[in-house]
């Protein structure tokens, strides 16, 4: 009976995940996602900076979905509804190297028992998808670490600066890890970060190749030469390539 019962909840879990990732790929309907603003360091600023943040920092996020969607004859108004968690200072599971296979299982264990508790930490309605966006001053280092995005347990973490003339580049780096959540796929050299032609580049079929004008979303950055590359100021500056598109489903609308 304890099998039973095992393999009976495990159904319920693996045929609500299909449904809830089939229901988010039809765009019906706005998927609804929870912003976690967390801060990640000690600085005075970067609270002031957190307690300060407001809903309506994401809607440029909407506003580049719609943009995006339309190119490809659809109409997606909105494409997410936000909700703003309580400003939090906990901090989750350190992301291990991208190339260290066993520690990343492991975190992927704790970072969704973790998330799992953060959906129930606050009087919320339940989220498609978690976005928790880690904010640090920045220094002298301006690394501020890895952000990632993750299908399976529908949630990104999201390394942020916190200061308001960096907001537009936050916003490129969060719809980033966004479509990742949705299925997207990195479309850039791991070792280098240099978009890989012609799926990374938003006009592939552009003569000359180089410069480009736009970003493809998820190759991370701007072509400007053969191996040189820079990163986007904003979303105006973004765009979602086809393979993207199907990815994560607006391309295969359009299709009976």
């Amino acid at each position: 009976m304890r099998i039973v019962v095992l393999l009976s909840i495990l159904f319920v879990i693996v045929v609500g995940t299909w449904m809830t990732e089939r229901r988010m790929a039809s765009w019906e309907r706005p998927i609804l996602v929870t912003v976690y603003p967390i801060i990640a360091d000690q600085e005075p600023a970067t609270e002031g900076f957190v307690n300060g943040l407001e809903m309506g920092e994401f809607d440029v996020v909407n506003r580049f979905l719609e943009r995006e969607a339309r190119a490809y004859g659809l109409t997606v108004t909105p494409a997410f509804r936000f909700q703003l968690a309580p400003v939090s200072r906990e901090l989750p599971p350190t992301v291990p190297g991208q190339f260290d296979t066993v520690h990343i299982a492991w975190w992927s264990l704790k970072m969704r028992w973790w998330s799992w508790r953060q959906s129930f930490a606050h009087d919320l309605v339940n989220a498609d998808i978690q976005m928790f966006v880690l904010y640090h001053t920045l220094n002298d280092n301006e690394e501020v670490g890895i952000s990632v995005g993750m299908r399976k347990g529908r949630y990104g973490i999201v390394r942020a600066y916190a200061r308001q003339r960096y907001q537009a580049t936050n916003h490129v780096v969060f719809a980033h890890e966004l479509l990742h959540v949705l299925g997207a796929t990195d479309k850039y050299v791991l070792s280098t970060g240099e978009p890989i032609h012609p799926d990374g580049f938003a006009e592939p079929d552009r003569i000359p190749l180089y410069p480009q004008r736009f970003a493809e979303i998820m190759g991370g950055r701007l072509p400007l030469g053969l191996g040189r590359s820079a990163i986007p100021s904003s979303l105006d500056q973004c765009r979602i390539g086809r393979t993207t598109a199907r990815e994560i489903g607006l391309y295969e609308l359009l299709t009976p």
